[in-house]
């Protein structure tokens, strides 16, 4: 496997090997590691000595399923911490058929200029792409794909990395070639334009099958784990409903945020429960679909407008949460359209619709119209001085409304899981190396229990950090954990002829954490914030009446058990 190097300042792009002691690692992990040894912590997020990573996970091209999601790195101008953001969609099977593991982006261009990476089998080329300056991703993808392969994978900039706004995403396309999934928490957008990085094109046509050590016991194992997946009761709700299936039931225990995570209720929230958008798909043509080859749970909501005509994709669960119940808003219709402008601009929906609910508090919009919340949409795209501020993230928005009850940690907007509800998440939200992040680990076991959040909260974001550090889609994941591991501990050991245990995977995702940690030390990600927030520990959430009550003290000590714990 190799690591391509991009140098901006150049334009030089360099082939390397990828070390042997990194054959088994990827995605979220790979990226910690480079960032470790190569970016000074303390540097600027969008200057000339950080750098932009992409990784893929080390099964990816086998098409073994969900195994295909792709990674983005970086210290973050949201978090001002180490980052990684990961997504669906074909990338990072691509990536792995082309041979590479991880694409470094280093340097800063010429000032001004605009750049494409085109990769295919035989090597890869930066282009001049000043002419694709300030299009949005959907006309994008569709200019590129008029030049390049159409079945060719697009990881792009929207207008939000062009601005470097804080809550800028990388888009990638998905199996229908639309620029609808995105690596989108911590601002990674705004790194990529940095580098005047437009988009990068990975084209696989022509290149060999991935290397497989016992092409005989990996067949084997997918042929069995279909039939696993397809009787797991855990993922048989997303199976059917994909993501906005868990709405009803999180909205009904207050966890799904309503008004600014306030307590005032939003009324109607069923009509964006995952029951009621698939039959309204279902009547106008659109469904769920896989976001990758070989996927079996097939979760991505394909979202067609009253006019039975393709309107978004990966609508997701925190999407209808933060862009709707949050903002007071139940027409599907409009939070789809809202979501399709996220993708278009290429930013957040989570900071974008926390941002919003923090500005509709100040009187800045109205809950529950639609109207006033397509002002700020237009506000932000128009770029004006509030737009920007809103652009920029929930603690920016906070800070120039004069707002002291912030929705975040670490910078980050919380969510659409209210740790005063789900208090190991909430655990997670405080110590993660990524601040206030779903994909760190999201656990809604016992809801009840008086103790025992930090541990759980600790075993969850060992095994999220593993999950990402293999490119494995959590929401593929089954009820039994130990059955999970010890198929991708199978799967790598057939690709790579390993011996691995489970333990072996388990140590990987403590390493990821230990590492991430580790960087932060040296930057500002524990000093640059005031204290968080403490509305979540004041403020009892409806209807169950809880607040966020977790001993600090007992959470300041959680990484002391991080190679103790038994997992």
């Amino acid at each position: 496997m190799k690591i391509l190097r991009v140098n901006m300042s150049n334009l030089e792009v360099n082939i390397q090997d990828l070390p042997v002691d990194w054959t088994i690692i990827g995605g979220r992990g790979l990226c910690a590691k480079i960032l470790k040894a190569e970016v000074p912590p303390q540097c600027d997020p969008l200057g000339p000595e950080a750098k932009l990573i992409i990784t893929t996970g080390p099964l990816a091209g086998t098409l073994a399923p969900s195994c295909g999601r792709i990674s983005v790195g970086a210290k973050s101008p949201l978090t001002l911490g180490i980052k990684e953001a990961n997504s669906g969609g074909t990338a990072g099977q691509k990536m792995d058929r082309l041979g590479i593991r991880a694409i470094i982006v280093e340097g800063m261009p010429q000032e001004g200029k605009m750049h494409l990476l085109h990769i295919t089998k035989d090597g890869a080329v930066l282009k001049p792409a000043d002419q694709y300056r300030g299009l949005k991703n959907y006309a994008l993808t569709e200019a590129l794909y008029e030049k390049f392969d159409p079945k060719s994978s697009i990881a792009s900039i929207g207008i939000g990395g062009e601005r470097r706004w804080k809550s800028s995403s990388v888009a990638f396309t998905d199996t229908l070639g639309h620029p609808a999934r995105h690596a989108a928490r911590g601002g990674l957008g705004a790194v990529m334009g940095s580098k005047g990085l437009k988009a990068i094109i990975l084209d696989d046509r022509g290149a060999k099958a991935v290397d497989m050590v016992d092409m005989k016991a990996h067949r084997e194992l997918i042929k069995e784990w279909a039939k696993v997946i397809k009787a797991d009761p855990k993922t048989k709700g997303t199976r059917t409903y994909g993501t906005p299936g868990l709405l009803n039931g999180l909205r009904t225990l207050g966890s799904t945020p309503s008004k600014n995570y306030s307590s005032e209720p939003t009324e109607g929230f069923e009509k964006l429960g995952g029951e009621s958008i698939e039959k309204t798909n279902q009547e106008r043509g659109g469904g769920l679909k896989g976001c990758m080859a070989g996927c079996l749970v097939q979760c991505s909501t394909v979202y067609y407008g009253p006019d039975g005509q393709y309107l978004t994709s990966g609508f997701e669960y925190e999407t209808l949460g933060l862009l709707g119940t949050n903002l007071g808003i139940t027409d599907p219709d409009a939070v789809a359209r809202f979501d399709r402008w996220c993708d278009e601009m290429g930013v957040d929906t989570i900071e974008i619709g926390s941002a919003l609910g923090v500005a509709a508090s100040a009187g800045k919009m109205t809950f529950g119209d639609i109207a006033s919340a397509d002002t700020l949409f237009a506000e932000i795209e128009k770029g004006t001085e509030f737009g920007s501020i809103l652009a920029d993230g929930v603690v920016s928005t906070c800070k120039a409304l004069g707002i002291t009850r912030i929705p975040a940690y670490k910078g980050q907007a919380i969510p659409a899981h209210d740790p005063r509800v789900t208090k190991a998440t909430g655990v997670t939200y405080v110590t993660s190396p990524m601040g206030a992040d779903h994909t760190a680990g999201v656990t809604y076991e016992n809801l009840s229990a008086k103790s025992g959040h930090v541990e759980l909260s600790l075993k969850v974001q060992i095994t999220n950090a593993l999950l990402d550090t293999l490119g494995y889609c959590v929401l593929a994941t089954i009820a039994d954990g130990k059955a999970q591991m010890v198929f991708l501990r199978d799967l790598l050991n057939a690709r790579y002829g390993l011996n691995l245990e489970v333990d072996d995977l388990y140590n990987m995702g403590r390493d990821v954490l230990r590492t991430e940690l580790e960087f932060n030390k040296g930057t500002e990600f524990y000093s640059a914030y005031d204290p968080d927030s403490d509305f979540m520990r004041t403020e009892p959430s409806a209807p169950m009446g809880t607040v966020f009550d977790v001993d600090p003290d007992e959470i300041a000590v959680i990484w002391e058990k991080l190679d103790t714990i038994a997992m």
